[in-house]
C-alpha cells in the first residue's frame, strides 16, 4: 500500500466530469461505463505515505527547522527522480488539501484549492460542483486508500515546464457522504469502490509549484 488517506471527498460524478481535462491545451474527453450522475465515491485524501511518494518536499511545504538541504540534482538522472518525487508529494498534497476543506463543507474551497489545477479546464468543471455542494453543506466522512501510484510517463523540459504522467489505484470503500443534516447519501448501485485514475502533473517553470493539468478517472478498471 503506498498512503492510506483520511479522506472527505464527494461524488466520483465530479471527477468523471473532470475527465474534459487538458494537458498542452488539447481536451480530452473520457466517458467511462458509468454515468456521471450515478456513481458516488471520492477523490482521494490525505494520510502516511511511503518515501516514494513523499520523500521529496513539496514546494508549498516549509522546511523542518532542523532539515539539512539536500544538494540541487545536477544530471538528467537526479532531475528527473527529484520531479516526479515532487509531482507525487504535490498530488497527495492536493488529496490533502481536497480533504479539509469537504471536512469543512467545502467552505474556502475556490482559495485552497484553485493552486493545484493548472488547466482552465479543470477550473471550469470543479467551480459549478464545489459552488454547489459549499451552498448545501455537504460533507464526507471516511478513508480511502490509494493502494498504488506508478509513474506511467516522464516528459523532460528545458525550460522547466516537465510533466509527470500518474496511475493510482484508489479505494473508496470507507468514504460516507452526508447532507448538511447529517442525513447519510447513500452509494449508487453498482457504483465502483476501488479502480483506476490517471494524473499529468504539470512543472509551471523553476522555483513554481507543480500543478494538476489532467485527471482522469477510469472507473471501468477495477484494481
Amino acid at each position: 500500500m503506498v498512503s492510506s488517506a483520511i479522506t472527505p471527498t464527494r461524488t466520483i460524478a465530479i471527477l468523471i466530469g473532470v475527465a474534459v481535462i487538458a494537458v498542452a491545451g488539447f481536451a480530452v474527453v473520457r466517458s467511462g461505463v458509468f454515468e456521471p450522475g450515478t456513481v458516488q465515491g471520492a477523490i482521494p485524501g490525505p494520510g502516511s505515505s511511503s518515501p516514494s511518494v513523499s520523500a521529496s518536499r513539496s514546494p508549498l511545504a516549509s522546511p523542518s527547522p532542523t532539515a539539512t538541504a539536500a544538494p540541487d540534482p545536477t544530471t538528467p538522472a537526479q532531475i528527473k527522480a527529484k520531479n516526479i518525487a515532487d509531482a507525487k508529494a504535490r498530488l497527495v498534497e492536493y488529496y490533502e488539501t481536497t480533504a479539509s476543506v469537504a471536512n469543512n463543507g467545502y467552505q474556502d474551497w475556490e482559495s485552497k484549492l484553485l493552486p493545484f489545477w493548472g488547466h482552465p479546464d479543470i477550473r471550469n468543471s470543479l467551480r459549478t460542483a464545489y459552488t454547489d455542494y459549499a451552498k448545501k453543506s455537504d460533507y464526507t466522512t471516511g478513508a480511502a486508500s490509494v493502494e498504488t501510484l506508478d509513474v506511467a510517463k516522464y516528459r523532460p523540459d528545458d525550460a522547466g515546464f516537465e510533466t509527470v504522467h500518474l496511475r493510482a489505484c484508489v479505494d473508496f470503500g470507507q468514504v460516507k457522504n452526508f447532507s448538511k443534516d447529517a442525513e447519510p447519501i447513500p452509494r449508487q448501485a453498482g457504483a465502483p469502490t476501488r479502480y483506476i485514475f490517471d494524473y499529468a502533473m504539470r512543472h509551471q517553470g523553476p522555483d513554481s509549484v507543480w500543478t494538476i493539468n489532467q485527471q482522469v478517472p477510469h472507473p471501468e478498471q477495477a484494481c
